[in-house]
């Protein structure tokens, strides 16, 4: 009896158990309903970060369809630009780290110090390492500034590979201290960012410190930059740096080398300072090897230093002319070569040069993108050597090569199946291992190899024979080997303007601005085409999404080019068709597509915004089926998210999208409840009916009363027929 009471007789038991496993499946239930949502919610992301960047409506000017110099920026501040977030929404880092690479007597060159700390891959730590010194029988002493790419070995989603971005400060000079009595060290700044002009000063600045203060220095220096402001396209910053303020132009768009050098000012610093300010004197200078950074009353970097960053090479803005001086009447043949995706090998005889004219040849097609594969300085211990050296096995066959899994077959065999590229490299050994490249340039001469520096004995290997190495390089002969015929002449106006002038920098603007205007007139009537694939403004409406971009067909496009009268680019209109006919065809003509349309898709979603924000609910609803406010309620809802979690929109704006959703919902409960009193009368009016039926069926069905009496009883008296016989 205890027991049953206490609650332990088998059916409580059984009881307890059924309960518990109940207990167990409504929570795997809710679990899984919980996994689902999740699920549901990671794939809707997904799909927004999918749709070509047509949802991220950051920008709010229109673009310029008839120009092709389009820089799309934003009037509106209450928009944060997503492409200055990363996926994961971070803001990007102007630098990820700096770091120190030494020569290893034993070993080579070594990664000594990273800040912060980086852990690299093998392969990426091997080819950092050497691009971060000179790759041939270098004699120089003092230091040298230039720029790399990078590869990460992990690869994008779509088969492509990811760059950081390397500026390198190398010295080499006497240094009894060490056993082989010479210094060879680089500091590296590494960055997602092309700002070439922008960060060869920050090296400028701060490699020289670095010998005087050490590592200590660097963290210094990344705590600057750290404290810069948020990095956007399209605004100028001052950007303080170890007492320096250098004021820098963020271009409009990422990819293409951005080379103009910030404009360098010296800044007065506090008393406190901040942020890692230095103050340094030439008597408080520390030795190389490290040790605290000295403080005094002396403001900014020591005359002393200035002294030193005059050995320091080529640190000006990279121009046309101070690269390709020898080549001034090749200019337009190269301007081709790049525009069509040619490969290039450009062989110079330092890293310095060699990077500096590999970024000018990059910029001589702006503002078109240079989409194929550029290394601004390339070594033969770089892990992708044996890549391109197996083009040159390869005849017209198409290498199984993911990196350059979009781009067409005719690319190839017209180029001994080299992919768009161009190399910069400083080892004479190339010549043999990429000689049969289509077109090589050889810049620079023994004078400039050696740069005015005095030459010691090198440590780097001569894997080069002498007779070659003075064949080609050592010869004083800067040249072009090239079999391919250029579609344009020499403009003979701007030759004249060179040799008329007597100004590096007057030739240079004259250069740049004469191969931005080809470039421009070059693309007006593909600008024009495309331009007839946009949909009109006044086909967007708030109850559809916004409407298709036309498919671009070449050959319709060729046809409207050749069937004008207009000349572009070239007097000669057969060879002019040609060159369109072959632009069509190249890598940059697809980036060049595929950026216009994703442009023209996040203008017209833009629009989209616009007509949602500008619209007038309550009037555009009236008389709208219930299945219309369903779905304008989705897309509403749908804007709302985005402008929620991906730009930081002001809170008018939000509170705007929220109106017309209140404004939508209570328009369908209105439309719900006349339904339900419409359904509510009808069900009235038809049980009155059924009362007056069924009341009309018992009144037929029902006995009558008659209102007459009965007749009483009567005597009927029959007359009888009396028949006689």
């Amino acid at each position: 009896m205890n027991s049953i009471i206490g609650g332990t007789d088998p059916l409580s038991m059984i009881f307890k158990e059924e309960e518990i496993k109940k207990q167990q499946i409504l929570l795997e239930k809710e679990e899984k309903e919980k996994q689902e949502q999740q699920q549901k919610k990671l794939d809707k992301d997904n799909i927004f970060k999918l749709e070509e960047e047509g949802k991220k409506l950051e920008l709010s000017t229109k673009v310029h369809i008839q120009h092709p110099n389009i820089s799309t920026t934003s009037d509106n501040n209450s928009l944060l630009d997503p492409s200055n977030l990363t996926l994961n929404g971070k803001k990007k880092k102007w630098i990820n780290s700096f770091c120190i690479i030494n020569f290893d007597l034993e070993i080579g060159q070594v990664l000594d110090y990273s800040f912060p700390q980086v852990n690299f891959k093998e392969e990426e730590s091997t080819n950092l390492c050497f691009l971060s010194f000179p790759d041939s029988n270098s004699h120089l002493q003092g230091d040298i500034i230039y720029s790399f790419k990078l590869k990460e070995t992990s690869s994008l989603g779509n088969g492509q590979c990811n760059f950081q971005y390397g500026y390198v400060f190398f010295r080499q000079e006497k240094d009894s201290s060490i056993s082989r009595g010479y210094l060879q060290k680089s500091v590296v700044l590494l960055s997602d960012e092309s700002f070439v002009g922008l960060f060869k000063k920050v090296m400028e600045i701060v490699g020289p410190l670095y010998f005087d203060h050490g590592n200590t220095l660097l963290e210094v220096a990344y705590q600057n930059i750290m404290n810069w402001p948020e990095l956007k396209l399209g605004q100028t910053y001052e950007l303080p740096i170890l007492g320096y303020i250098l004021t820098f132009h963020v271009p409009h768009t990422r990819g293409t080398p951005h080379i103009i050098d910030p404009v360098v000012k010296q800044h007065q610093l506090g008393g406190g300072g901040g942020g890692g300010s230095l103050s340094s004197s030439p008597s408080s200078s520390s030795s190389s090897s490290g040790g605290n950074i000295p403080t005094g009353n002396t403001t900014g970097v020591s005359p002393s230093i200035w002294s030193e960053m005059k050995l320091v090479s080529n640190l000006k803005s990279i121009d046309i002319y101070g690269c390709f001086k020898s080549f001034t009447t090749k200019l337009w043949m190269l301007w081709e070569l790049v525009l069509l995706g040619h490969p290039l090998l450009v062989i110079s005889p330092n890293p310095p040069m060699c990077s500096d004219s590999v970024l000018a040849l990059v910029s001589l097609i702006s503002p078109l993108h240079y989409c194929g594969d550029y290394r601004p300085y390339f070594t033969i211990h770089d892990t992708d050597f044996h890549k391109y050296t197996s083009f040159s096995h390869l005849s017209g066959t198409r290498p199984d090569d993911s990196n350059n899994h979009n781009q067409d077959d005719s690319e190839y065999n017209n180029n001994n199946g080299i992919p768009p590229s161009i190399l910069g490299v400083t080892n004479p050994f190339f010549l043999k291992a990429l000689g049969n490249w289509p077109n090589i340039l050889t810049i620079g001469t023994t004078q400039q190899r050696l740069g005015g520096f005095k030459k010691i004995k090198s440590s780097l290997p001569n894997i080069m024979s002498k007779d070659l190495l003075s064949r080609h390089v050592l010869d004083n002969k800067e040249k072009i080997l090239s079999e391919y015929k250029p579609f344009i002449s020499p403009n003979k106006s701007i030759l004249k303007k060179i040799t008329e002038s007597a100004d590096d920098d007057i030739i240079n603007e004259v250069l740049r601005t004469h191969f931005l205007q080809l470039t421009q007139k070059f693309l007006i009537p593909l600008e024009r085409y495309f331009s007839i694939l946009l949909p009109l403004a006044k086909t967007i409406s708030i109850f559809q999404r916004p409407p298709r971009l036309k498919p671009f067909i070449k050959e319709e496009c060729l046809n409207r080019i050749m069937e004008t009268d207009e000349r572009f680019i070239i007097d000669n209109k057969s060879k002019e068709i040609e060159l369109y006919k072959q632009f069509l065809d190249c890598v940059n003509f697809k980036q060049w597509l595929d950026d216009k349309r994703a442009q023209a898709i996040k203008h017209l979603n833009i629009l989209y915004r616009k007509a949602i924000l500008d619209a007038d609910i309550h009037t555009l609803l009236r008389g709208k089926p219930i299945s219309t406010a369903t779905d304008l309620l989705k897309r509403v809802e749908d804007q709302l998210i985005l402008e929620e979690n991906l730009f930081q929109t002001s809170k008018e704006i939000k509170d705007k999208f929220k109106s017309h959703i209140e404004i939508i919902r209570q328009y369908k409960n209105n439309f719900d409840n006349n339904n339900n009193n419409n359904e509510n009368n009808n069900n009235n009016n038809n049980n009155n009916n059924n009362n007056n039926n069924n009341n009309n069926n018992i009144l037929s069905t029902s006995p009558i009363k008659s209102t007459t009496q009965p007749p009483s009883p009567t005597t009927v008296t029959t007359k009888t027929t009396t028949t006689t016989k």
